[in-house]
């Protein structure tokens, strides 16, 4: 955690996984005081010295990068029961620092009417760059399980070459795979030729779509359309990576009897412990950086 020092600051963990609790053990160690919200059926290390629920008040409350859903619930795998933004309300005073990966528009804007400030960081590029080795690895996890075919000698294409798709072809590459970029941008094309890697211009997608084995996409924009996924391979998988919606045509996908999966906060579920420690990494510099600011701060 780069000795950053928490000491005399309060934190609530409210909601999330495996992830943040290592997150929250983190803290406690930088000195904060740390309470774990939503976390009921969850055992807890024994020298953690980590409480669950919440206190009367809090300097900063982290939500899971998941964050919000639009009917106001937390991701929250080990609560007893839904877990509800309106819950953790008696700790929403002017200044609280609350730190979520993300949450509707029309919740931030009733967040920030009550002066809490928000710090949104699903999208932010240091976790994104932090997160994109453990989301390749769950990734390439998850199609060599629900593939029949190995990796090695596959021909694999991957849509996007930016934070997620540079490093997942690269590790495919590594493991064997005849891998091919697909991108709209030319530099991006230039990009993927120096590297090594066969170029797809997404232009041309649908003449090409039924070559490969795998199809990986990291683009939060509709790609795989009902057109082009009639083109696929009727034994290929196809993983779909980006954030949700994804770039998907799911319904299409099943009508055509195709393989595919959405595959959200892999960081979380396949590498919990390093996903965890990444959280750890950033987001004592934001808690730091942005300052105490309710009015139970006394400096």
């Amino acid at each position: 955690m780069q000795n950053i020092s928490l000491a005399g600051w309060r934190i609530v963990i409210a909601g999330g996984d495996a992830r943040d609790v290592i997150l929250a053990e983190q803290l406690k160690k930088a000195g904060a005081d740390v309470w774990l919200c939503g976390f009921e059926k969850c055992a807890l290390p024994k020298d953690a010295t980590l409480q669950k629920g919440k206190p009367e008040f809090a300097d900063v409350v982290i939500l899971p990068l998941p964050g919000v859903n639009s009917d106001g619930t937390i991701y929250a795998t080990y609560a007893e029961e839904k877990l509800f933004l309106d819950n953790l309300s008696p700790l929403f005073r002017p200044g609280l620092l609350l730190i979520c990966g993300r949450m509707p528009t029309e919740t931030l804007a009733f967040l920030e009417e009550r002066k809490i400030r928000v710090v949104l960081t699903a999208e932010m590029d240091e976790l994104a760059v932090y997160n994109a080795v453990p989301t390749a690895e769950g990734t390439i996890e998850l199609a060599m399980r629900e593939s029949d075919v190995t990796i090695h000698g596959s021909k694999a294409l991957v849509i996007g070459f930016g934070r997620c798709g540079m490093p997942l072809a690269k590790t495919l590459a590594a493991l064997g795979a005849r891998v091919t970029v697909g991108a709209r941008r030319r530099e991006v094309l230039a990009q993927a030729e120096t590297l090594g890697f066969a170029q797809l211009d997404l232009a041309k997608i649908s003449e090409r779509i039924g070559d490969f084995d795998f199809i990986f996409n990291t683009v939060p924009a509709m790609v795989l359309t009902d057109k082009v996924l009639g083109g696929v391979n009727k034994e290929a998988l196809v993983i779909d990576i980006a954030s949700k919606p994804g770039g998907t045509d799911f319904a299409a996908a099943k009508r055509l009897g195709l393989k595919t999966f959405l595959a959200l906060g892999l960081p979380g579920k396949v590498a919990p412990k390093s996903a965890g420690n990444i959280l750890a990494r950033v987001y004592p510099h934001i808690i730091t950086e942005m300052g105490k600011g309710g009015e139970h701060n006394e400096a």
